[in-house]
C-alpha cells in the first residue's frame, strides 16, 4: 500500500488560488463575497498578526463545497495577515486515501484542515464547520445565517484556539 507522510502531502498539495481556480465560474464568484463577508474584531486581527509561529494548514477540500468556499476564505484571510502561515490544499480522495489514516479516522468531514506546526506535528484539526455550528442540533434553524457567513468568526476562533497548541 501506497503511503504518504503529512509533509509529503503538504509538499503536493496547491495554494489556494490554484484550488479556487478549479471552480466554476458562481464557486469563484463565492470566494470575494464570502471574503467581504470576514469581520474580524481588532483583538483577533491582533493574535492573528502577532502569532509568531510558523503554522502550515493542510486542507483536504474542493472548491465545489460550500463550507471550503466559507471557512477555508478565512485561512485566506490569514495568510493575509501574518507571513508566518502557509496553506496547501489537497483534494478530498487524497486526504480520504492519505490524510485520513494519518489522522487516525475512518471517515473525514471536508472541508477537513490539519493545523500543523513548522515542524509538521498535528496540532489539531477543523472539521467541515465551526464547532459552535456542528453544536447546534438542528442545522437546518441557522443553515441561512451559516452561509450568509454569519459563523466566519466561530471558524477563525476555533483556527485559533488550535493554533494556540503551538510550544
Amino acid at each position: 500500500m501506497i503511503t504518504m507522510t503529512i509533509e509529503e502531502l503538504f509538499e503536493v498539495g496547491t495554494n489556494f488560488e490554484t484550488s479556487v481556480g478549479e471552480g466554476t465560474k458562481s464557486e469563484r464568484a463565492r470566494i470575494p463575497k464570502n471574503y467581504s463577508r470576514i469581520n474580524l474584531p481588532e483583538e483577533v486581527v491582533s493574535a492573528i498578526e502577532g502569532f509568531d509561529k510558523e503554522i502550515n494548514f493542510l486542507v483536504s477540500g474542493e472548491i465545489w463545497c460550500p463550507d471550503y468556499q466559507l471557512n477555508i476564505t478565512v485561512l485566506k484571510k490569514f495568510t493575509e495577515l501574518n507571513p508566518n502561515f502557509n496553506i496547501s490544499v489537497i483534494s478530498m480522495s487524497r486526504g480520504k486515501k492519505f490524510l485520513a489514516p494519518i489522522l487516525g479516522v475512518t471517515e473525514l468531514k471536508w472541508p477537513t484542515v490539519a493545523v500543523l506546526d513548522k515542524d509538521f506535528n498535528i496540532l489539531g484539526t477543523f472539521n467541515e464547520r465551526p464547532k459552535t455550528v456542528r453544536a447546534v442540533e438542528n442545522f437546518d434553524d441557522i443553515k441561512l445565517d451559516y452561509y450568509k457567513g454569519k459563523y466566519l468568526l466561530d471558524s477563525a476562533l476555533d483556527f485559533l484556539e488550535i493554533m494556540n497548541k503551538a510550544k
